[in-house]
């Protein structure tokens, strides 16, 4: 077992991957503001927290000398008031910068002083632009990036800061470009404001009304985010620079589909809308090509784990 270092653990993302390294036996440092919006007192428990933030170099260079991480997981991003990254980076490009790029740049000029054996870090697939820039319908790793939002540009930004790190310094650096995360937890609004909204709905019982869009949408469990990450951590040959992740690919009126068969009482009114921005969907088969990785969760499973992990939790 590997001593883990995570940035940005206590967020929706970060709480499952600090959950699954505590459960792969992994010793977990977390480096985050502080155990908000996502860690529990039960995750506490398990784990080392050391408040602080990415733009604070002097910090993140305590931080490791202090976990001594054999692994680190940068997840730390600029999310403003909670509406979402994309709102945050719109709302705060200054902010966004220093966090996505200049807190980025921090943790990898600190591990390359520590000579950390890996560093893991979550990209997204907003590093790539409107679908009618791809001619073959769907990206893989070497299509080319043409972000359409600021957070998407801070993405590149931080994807190239990587490859210098990597390419030039010898840093072991490896990014996963993330889709739309879904799961419980989800605290903030933005790309899944309505999967929030839908999720808490088929908990309750209840209804809600929602803006649908037709298109598909690249999706993801956050649990099989979390295995992604513990794959990676346990294994043990080369890794490229960047990967695609993707489980599935559902419009919402296939989710409200499967959440209905779920929940019988849930009363779902809908309004056609034509999403505000508009991606490819990626292939993702690199990954499975050299870590053997495959999501765990069908749409189906992973819908009634949430919706089981909801009910749970209230």
């Amino acid at each position: 077992m590997a001593r883990i270092l995570v940035t940005g653990g206590s967020g929706f993302v970060g709480a499952h991957v600090v959950r699954r390294m505590v459960a792969d036996g992994h010793e977990v440092t977390v480096f985050a503001p502080g155990p908000e919006p996502c860690l529990s007192e039960a995750d506490l428990a398990h784990i080392m927290l050391i408040e602080g933030s990415v733009e604070d170099a002097e910090a993140l260079t305590s931080t490791l000398a202090i976990a001594r991480p054999e692994v680190v997981i940068g997840l730390a991003a600029f999310g403003g008031t909670g509406n979402g990254l994309l709102a945050a980076a719109r709302e705060d490009e200054a902010g966004a910068l220093a966090v996505n790029v200049g807190g980025f740049r921090n943790l990898l000029a600190a591990c390359e002083a520590r000579g950390v054996g890996r560093l893991l870090w979550a990209s997204t697939l907003a590093v790539y632009g409107d679908p009618k820039h791809y001619s073959s319908g769907t990206v893989d790793e070497e299509a080319p990036r043409l972000p359409e939002t600021f957070y998407g540009l801070t993405k590149v930004m931080a994807e190239d800061l990587g490859l210098f790190y990597r390419s030039v310094k010898g840093l072991p650096i490896t990014g996963l470009r993330l889709p739309v995360i879904f799961g419980s937890g989800l605290w903030y609004r933005g790309a899944g404001a309505q999967l929030v909204k839908l999720f808490q709905a088929a908990a309750d019982g209840g209804s809600a009304e929602l803006d649908v869009s037709t298109k598909p949408l690249d999706l993801m469990y956050v649990k099989d985010v979390a295995e992604a990450f513990s794959r990676l951590v346990a294994h043990d040959g080369p890794l490229d620079a960047i990967y695609n992740l993707q489980a599935y690919a559902p419009s919402l009126y296939e989710i409200v589909a499967v959440l209905k068969g779920l929940s019988p009482n849930l009363d779902v009114t809908t309004t056609d809308i034509e999403p505000a921005l508009a991606y490819p969907l990626v292939n993702a088969r690199k990954l499975a090509e050299h870590v053997g990785y495959r999501a765990t969760y069908t749409l189906e499973a992973a819908c009634a784990d949430t919706i089981s992990d909801l009910q749970n939790a209230s």
